[in-house]
């Protein structure tokens, strides 16, 4: 019973959190390919800012399924990792307006999508 409760109440808590940020991230596969036994693929992620502020800056959340193929291979985004990407930010000069998109892209291990979550939206 316990456990049910504390399932209920962070569901509860993530619906707070995606109703207070309104945007959207979208994965769009660019291609995937085979290299010396290892697959790779190209991803491009639109973040879409459905709020009516422009975002300032906006923390996006990883974890061990973003393998990056080389230092390289990740543009249009700022990261900060440990063993693997914790996190991406946007470059201090981009905001995303009211209503607009920004688009980054990456190149990781396998054939799937990295995880990604939103940590922290600062509105202007």
């Amino acid at each position: 019973m316990k456990s049910l409760i504390f399932v209920c109440a962070m569901l509860l808590c993530i619906s707070f959190v995606a109703a207070s940020h309104p945007l959207g991230i979208q994965h769009k596969m660019i291609g995937t390919w085979q290299t010396n036994g290892q697959t790779f693929s190209q991803w491009d992620i639109t973040i879409t800012n459905y709020a009516t502020r422009n975002i300032k800056q906006i923390v996006i959340g990883t974890d061990a399924t973003c393998r990056l193929r080389d230092n390289s291979s990740i543009w249009n985004i700022n990261i900060v990792q440990g063993n693997f990407i914790d996190f991406v930010t946007l470059p201090s000069h981009q905001d995303i307006n009211a209503g607009a998109s920004y688009t980054f892209g990456y190149i990781i291990y396998g054939a799937a999508p990295a995880n990604l979550f939103v940590k922290a939206v600062i509105y202007a």
